[in-house]
């Protein structure tokens, strides 16, 4: 796994450990430095009499220092890894790992194997049988006071709405919560997300509630759907299946590159989304982690790696949400994929994915030999045939691509939301830049 500088700065948990771990990525910083294929380890003389001791795991990354910072990584392991990618030179190559290495990697490992072993462990089925059948009975209470509130809503009319502000849907929404249809509460709180005092908003709120109408609807005829479709559904609604039921199925195994990271906040949770692009089955996949608090972030993925992997998918119309089975470093990058140059495919491809799935709200592409154009106030993206799509970037991204365009063609990855096109990673003549970074 070939990390560049840039990409291991994005690990740091602050600008304070990027600046320290920078000041440490020399050689003069380290008693001594070394490498083997799974990986790197250093002592660097600190104020103390003793050196701190930084071990990194190359095939899952994850840092190791015995150093008093409270902070992951510490700049110790930022500097190990920054000197290791910027002068190779630096380390010594060897063959066995010292002993505190060795341990802590040791013990990576049985945690894992006592994780997959929890995993396969029988689950008391009555018990999990009378949980489902209590939950069934509270959601179906639930959607019946849904649809009245909609009915509600409909014979009232919406023009009243905006005096409301954004308290009109929140006692429903608390009833979501209660129901445990906690994916219709989500649904309902997107409502805020509109601009009551902006031309089109009654398009928009609409739009909405007519899309929480048709998940109520498909739920009430759930036993006449495809069973792929009443997994959507369900899913919709709030129901998740276990990570371990998805880690026993069958994975898919690629050389992935990772195309972009983000994160959101909402109620003192931050939602991570990692988008993978597999090289070899041409197939996307997102990773969700969620983190409650200052939870440290369980990946160490960052934009523009590339890993091989064993992905599993989340059953779905259109799989996308996956989870990571078995990671295995790199044995050789790959810079090559067969990717669309027009729109039309595009929208062809949106179009197969919402015909499956209609409450697909974020469908990812790529696409070459685009530019960023500019027209009436507003920013699209034009292919080779003429055709233009809006942007949903944000003017500061939108500037970003232009000046490193330089009003050149570019190739793209990004995801296509509401009939918008909001851009993460733009590249040309071998080089990048990841507007979401």
């Amino acid at each position: 796994m070939q990390y560049t500088r840039e990409q291991i700065l994005q690990l740091a948990p602050d600008d304070v450990s990027a600046k320290a771990g920078r000041q440490l990525a020399t050689k003069t910083k380290w008693v001594n430095a070394h490498y083997h294929a799974t990986a790197l380890w250093g002592e660097c003389q600190g104020s103390g009499k003793n050196p701190y001791q930084t071990a990194i795991d190359l095939t899952n990354i994850a840092f190791k220092c015995n150093c008093p910072s409270r902070k992951f990584p510490c700049k110790h392991g930022l500097g190990l890894f920054l000197l290791y990618a910027e002068d190779r030179a630096a380390f010594t190559a060897s063959e066995e790992l010292p002993a505190y290495v060795a341990e802590w990697l040791s013990k990576r490992q049985v945690r894992e194997t006592a994780r997959e072993t929890r995993q396969e462990k029988p689950a008391d089925e009555s018990a999990r049988a009378k949980r489902a059948e209590s939950r069934e009975k509270k959601v179906s209470g639930g959607m019946e006071e849904l649809r009245a509130w909609l009915g509600d809503v409909m014979r009232a009319g919406i023009a009243h709405v905006p005096q409301q502000a954004y308290q009109f849907h929140n006692n429903i929404t608390a009833r979501m919560v209660d129901a445990q249809a906690g994916g219709l509460a989500n649904q309902l709180r997107q409502i805020n997300q509109i601009n009551f005092f902006e031309e089109g908003w009654q398009k928009q709120l609409l739009k909405r509630l007519s899309g929480i109408y048709m998940i109520s609807e498909g739920y009430r005829n759930r036993d006449n759907l495809p069973a792929s479709t009443a997994q959507d559904i369900s899913t919709l609604i709030g129901w998740t299946i276990p990570k371990e039921e998805v880690l026993r199925t069958e994975a898919v195994t690629d050389h992935w590159i990772v195309l972009s990271v983000t994160m959101s906040e909402e109620s003192n949770v931050t939602t991570e989304r990692i988008w993978l692009y597999g090289l070899g089955t041409s197939r996307f996949a997102l990773l969700l982690n969620f983190y409650a608090g200052n939870q440290p972030y369980q990946t160490m993925l960052v934009p523009g790696i590339q890993i091989d992997a064993d992905i599993v998918y989340y059953p779905a119309s259109v799989p996308m949400r996956a989870l990571i089975r078995e990671q295995r470093p790199v044995a050789s990058r790959v810079t090559q994929a067969t990717i669309p140059n027009s729109f039309s495919e595009i929208y062809d491809n949106t179009s197969s994915v919402l015909s499956q799935n209609p409450f697909t709200e974020q469908i990812p592409f790529m696409i070459e030999d685009v530019k960023a154009t500019f027209n009436n106030g507003r920013w699209f993206v034009t292919d080779r045939e003429g055709l233009s799509v809006p942007l949903s970037n944000p003017e500061d991204e939108c500037w970003n691509m232009l000046a490193f365009s330089g009003g050149r063609r570019f190739s793209a990855f990004g995801v296509c939301e509401q009939g918008l096109f909001d851009l993460h990673f733009i590249s040309a003549a071998r080089q990048g830049i990841f507007l979401k970074s």
